[in-house]
């Protein structure tokens, strides 16, 4: 009898799918029960795997908390990119500010308390600073170049650095959308509204002489 022989590679391939469907499918379990109620049971029975599928790669639950932090994060950022891009450089208004807040707002309860619960996690541990910090830099980094360029075509000049009107667009962005889940804004159903950002960058800008 001939016994067929994995391809090369098809061993690591499923340890690779195995891990990323684990971190897909713990992210609702980590929305719905918190990091601190949640055990590897329910990670892997949302997964459909069984324990030594978990521990073969992961070593802790807080593991799989990082990861999908930073899965959820590297979508986010991707999107924030991708709306970016899909304006043509001649269409650029403020208006386009609002095409990266709607990349964080698509992601909406599921994302804001995800990053409420790492921000948490991250004033008691230091990983979690530096990866809430990082994420943090990648997501100022897209917004600041938004503004940068709306303020340009609109022949304004900022009054304070753009990365700090970056950080209060954001900072006011998840304010707002918080609120709104606790059913308590007044900024705006979808939370922060563009007239409010508009009247945050312009109100912190001047037109150039």
């Amino acid at each position: 009898m001939t016994i067929a022989t994995p391809p090369p590679g098809s061993a690591p391939r499923r340890r690779e799918n195995t891990r990323a469907r684990l971190i897909e499918a713990s992210f609702g379990v980590f929305v719905d029960h918190g990091l601190k109620r949640v055990t590897v049971d329910d990670l892997v029975g949302a997964a459909g795997y069984t324990r030594g599928a978990f521990y073969s790669n992961f070593s802790s639950i807080e593991e799989v908390f990082f990861e999908v932090f930073r899965d959820r994060g590297e979508s986010m950022l991707a999107a924030a990119s991708a709306a970016i891009a899909a304006v043509p450089e001649e269409d650029f208004t403020l208006e386009s500010i609002g095409s990266v807040l709607d990349a964080v707002r698509a992601q909406g309860r599921e994302w804001y308390i995800l990053h409420a619960e790492f921000t948490l996690l991250a004033l008691r541990d230091e990983q979690a600073r530096e990866v809430l910090a990082d994420f943090s830099g990648r997501f100022r980094v897209r917004l600041v170049a938004v503004i940068e360029d709306v303020l340009r075509r609109l022949g304004r000049v900022p009054d304070r650095p753009t990365e700090e009107l970056a950080e209060m667009v954001a900072a006011l962005h998840l304010h707002a959308l918080g609120q709104r889940l606790v059913g308590s804004s007044v900024l705006g159903a979808d939370g922060i509204s563009m007239d409010t950002v508009s009247a945050l960058v312009l109100g912190f800008s001047h037109p150039e002489a």
